[in-house]
C-alpha cells in the first residue's frame, strides 16, 4: 500500500475513525451509511489496494440512493455518472498518470458539480486531484479481515465522526 500524502490532502495522519470490517456486508453497510450523511457536492477520495472494497463502496453507496440500480466499476471507462438522488460521479484513477490525465476527462467539472455526489477511486496516485475538502477512506485487505481509515475535512468531520458512526453501530478505535 502507497504512503498516503497527508501533506498534500492537508488532513492530520490520525483517522478520525478507523473500522474493522468482519465481512463484506459491512463494508457495503459503510458505504450505505455514508450514502445516508453525506449528499450533494461532498467528494470522497477512496485508496486501497486491488480487491480491498473501493467498488463495493461505491455500488452500496449507488444502490442506497437508487434501490434496484446497478453501478459498474469505472476501471475502463474512467468514469461513470449516476442518476441517483443526488446524482453521483464515480471516476478511477488507476490509468491516469498526471494533472494533465485529469483535465483530459474533464475531471474538475465532474468533481466541482455541486449537485453530485464525487467517489474517486485511487487517488493516491494523483494526490493533486484532491479538491481540499472531502472524506477520504482507506480499505485494506488481509487474509482475515478487512479495515476502513476514514478520514474528513473540517466541514465534514461532525457528520462522520457522529452520524456515520451511529448508523453503523460498529466500534469505532
Amino acid at each position: 500500500m502507497p504512503e498516503i500524502p497527508f501533506d498534500a490532502f492537508g488532513l492530520p495522519e490520525a483517522p478520525l475513525l478507523s473500522l474493522d470490517l468482519d465481512d463484506l456486508d459491512q463494508t457495503v453497510r459503510l458505504g450505505r451509511a455514508l450514502a445516508e450523511v453525506f449528499g450533494e457536492g461532498v467528494f470522497i477520495g477512496l485508496l486501497g489496494n486491488l480487491g480491498a472494497g473501493k467498488t463495493t463502496l461505491v455500488q452500496a453507496m449507488v444502490a442506497q440512493l437508487s434501490p434496484g440500480f446497478e453501478a459498474r466499476s469505472p476501471t475502463y471507462t474512467l468514469l461513470n455518472h449516476y442518476e441517483t438522488q443526488p446524482p453521483m460521479v464515480h471516476i478511477d484513477l488507476y490509468r491516469l498518470e498526471s494533472y494533465d490525465d485529469l483535465e483530459s476527462i474533464g475531471y474538475w467539472d465532474y468533481v466541482e458539480e455541486p449537485s453530485a455526489i464525487s467517489c474517486v477511486e485511487w487517488l493516491d496516485r494523483i494526490p493533486n486531484a484532491w479538491p481540499g475538502e472531502g472524506i477520504l477512506i482507506e480499505l485494506t485487505r488481509t487474509d482475515e479481515a478487512r479495515r476502513a481509515r476514514l478520514w474528513a475535512s473540517e466541514r465534514y468531520r461532525a457528520m462522520l465522526a457522529e452520524d456515520v458512526a451511529a448508523r453503523l453501530g460498529m466500534g469505532a478505535g
